[in-house]
């Protein structure tokens, strides 16, 4: 009887997890159509024709193009200017994020952050004031964050290479250099 009642408990498990999960999606449909309500009494002239249904109803499906052969020319089968008469080319998109915060952030690696570290013992926190005081203006949230990122990725190699130590735990871990 073990068994059963063992079955039973996880199938109510996850019952009550694919119903929140359902509840989860529902909101976000109801949200998302909200959004595009607001777009559509904004007008935008080239998107007044956009159905949301028409959308949901027909999924496209692309096929995926085979890349050319390794060694084959690049205009293989097509000569010059009137192979690509008829091609559109998009412009390309600059790698990487862009933002607010990576567009001023100097760079920290390097010494930024093992100069930070001395025998006095300092959290965390501790750290990332003085990293932000370092910084030539005063960070934003997002910059924080950024910043906070950057620390615990430093602080962490640091310690895996031996260059500080630390003791303690959770937030009273506290790091500092022989």
């Amino acid at each position: 009887m073990s068994n059963i009642s063992t079955a039973k408990t996880s199938l109510h498990a996850e019952l009550a997890h694919v119903q929140s999960g359902l509840a989860y999606y529902q909101a976000r449909v109801e949200a998302l159509t909200a959004a595009i309500d607001q777009l559509d009494a904004i007008g935008d002239e080239s998107d007044t024709d956009l159905d949301l249904e028409e959308a949901m109803d027909e999924p496209k499906i692309r096929r995926g193009r085979r890349g050319r052969r390794p060694g084959a020319g690049a205009t293989a089968g097509r000569s010059g200017a009137a192979g690509r008469a008829g091609t559109i080319r998009r412009a390309a998109k600059p790698a990487g994020r862009r933002g607010r915060a990576s567009g001023r952030m100097p760079a920290t690696g390097g010494d930024f952050f093992p100069n930070l570290i001395n025998e006095q013992k300092q959290s965390m926190s501790d750290l990332l004031h003085a990293a932000a005081a370092q910084l030539p203006f005063k960070a934003t949230d997002e910059e924080m964050t950024q910043l906070r990122s950057r620390l615990v990725a430093a602080v962490n190699q640091m310690l895996k290479s031996g260059k500080i130590r630390d003791e303690g735990k959770g937030r009273a871990r506290m790091y500092f250099r022989d």
